[in-house]
């Protein structure tokens, strides 16, 4: 490759790779035929080749600058033809309709009151320092303590342990379980969120699955035998507003899922972190509620609420608690500080109140939005109707492959997640998708739903 290709493709791969961003400027033909020592001639015929591949855009006498990438994506992905090679962290925000993203909307959060909450807090951050336990900032435990307790479910505030955000949480909940029990197998209830098998895989779990189909009822008999076979360390169950459906584990279901924990003498882990953002006229009870043997390992987080970006979560751990403080001790030893106390402040407040009843109604809206245009663009699609979170599960006729069609959506500035991502099949589901409505803007986007269906109309 001659010089003007090798400087071409460095530039290229700064772009694909986000370190050089859109809107960034470009450095100046002079700096770069100083820092590469070029010719002028060289560093102008590079920059036109960046221009043509649509990377970059001169400005009036003004230089270069990075221009918008259509597809954030490693083109090695779209390349396979059949979307096999895309995970999960691949499907950022960066595209105009990014309904694959697995995170909020940032755009739909009012941040102001949180905002003014950690201005207030940080006041008193001398003063929290000399008691920064690393179970956690007291007064938030109060806080989550007290929250529960005006939901109808009773915590120990000596269990609850505050972590660095809801993955930290689960993350030594596994540990915690697999430790004590000796057993390198997991019991998972899927649908599930990819991250949870990357997790279980990294620490070399064997995730065992139990399917849990839209609308059914719990298949007891079948989860009996799985823990006969496979002897699992723990039951792992997202109960409320489940990632990818959106689906809430009817009580009763609840209750028999943790009689049959009790009955093998199994703990079960529970990820409830979207429990707060329900479309009812209540948050649904968590599986922690119907413990009576402190097996449930409850862990949660306002990540996908309140406090995107603030990394903070916990864990209500019952039995298991000293070992999962153990762990934290030796793995990030505490939380950080300000973020506490900023949430403390934020739920001592009140204000929390107001900004979950906006944030519900606007997914609501985006919800009733998207579904609408879904039923009039594929009707012969099937939607599961979501009882909280922001997530929506699609199902196209069978003989459908929406893995393949990924990188097509892809082009048109549209990606969506899907269903093989959420299982861990031999046989994967290849006909279903999840869709983030926090991104679904009716406004700007009308006609992003129709581009889609003519995209999955090539199956």
């Amino acid at each position: 490759m001659n010089k003007t290709g090798q400087l071409s493709q460095r530039f290229r791969n700064a772009i694909e790779q986000g370190h050089l961003r859109a809107g960034d400027r470009m450095p100046s033909l002079r700096k770069v035929c100083q820092d590469h020592k070029i010719s002028i001639t060289t560093a102008q015929r590079a920059y036109a080749e960046l221009e043509k591949l649509g990377l970059i855009e001169a400005l009036p006498r003004s230089g270069f600058r990075v221009l918008s990438r259509h597809n954030p994506l490693p083109g090695s992905l779209l390349q396979g033809g059949d979307g096999s090679g895309i995970r999960i962290e691949h499907l950022t925000s960066a595209l105009p309709m990014p309904w694959g993203c697995p995170y909020m909307n940032p755009a739909l959060i009012n941040t102001t009151p949180l905002n003014r909450a950690l201005t207030r807090a940080l006041r008193d951050y001398r003063y929290a320092l000399s008691g920064n336990a690393n179970t956690g900032y007291e007064g938030l435990r109060r806080e989550l303590t007290l929250r529960y307790l005006a939901q109808g479910v009773e915590l120990d505030g000596d269990e609850l342990l505050v972590t660095c955000g809801g993955m930290e949480a689960l993350n030594l909940a596994i540990r915690a379980v697999s430790k004590l029990s000796g057993s390198q197998a997991m019991l998972v209830l899927t649908p599930a969120f990819p991250a949870l098998f990357d997790q279980l895989e990294q620490l070399g779990i064997a995730a065992h699955t139990l399917a849990t189909p839209p609308g059914q009822p719990l298949d007891l008999a079948r989860l009996e035998q799985l823990i006969v076979q496979h002897q699992p360390a723990a039951i792992l169950a997202m109960a409320n507003f489940q990632h990818p459906t959106g689906l809430t584990m009817s009580d009763a279901d609840k209750q028999a899922l943790l009689e049959m924990a009790d009955r093998h003498r199994l703990p079960v882990i529970e990820d409830d972190t979207y429990r707060e953002l329900y479309f009812g006229e209540s948050a649904p009870l968590p599986l922690k509620a119907f413990d009576q043997k402190g097996s449930v390992l409850h862990c949660s987080s306002f990540s996908k609420s309140l406090a995107p970006g603030y990394r903070v979560g916990w864990i209500a751990a019952g039995r298991y608690r000293d070992s999962v403080v153990g762990l934290k001790l030796c793995s990030s030893l505490s939380t950080p500080l300000p973020s506490q106390m900023a949430l403390s402040r934020l739920l001592a407040g009140g204000q929390h109140e107001d900004m979950l009843s906006l944030l519900r109604s606007r997914l609501q809206a985006n919800w009733l939005a998207l579904s609408q245009q879904l039923e009039l663009q594929l009707p012969s699609s099937r939607l599961i109707t979501p009882q909280g979170g922001y997530f929506l599960w699609m199902e196209l006729p069978e003989g459908s492959d929406c893995r393949r069609r990924l990188p097509q959506a892809i082009q048109q500035g549209i990606h969506y997640a899907p269903a093989p991502l959420f299982f861990r099949d031999k046989q994967p589901r290849l006909n279903a998708m999840r869709l983030n409505f926090s991104y679904f803007d009716p406004l700007q986007q009308h006609n992003g739903v129709a581009m889609l269906a003519e995209v999955l109309a090539g199956d």
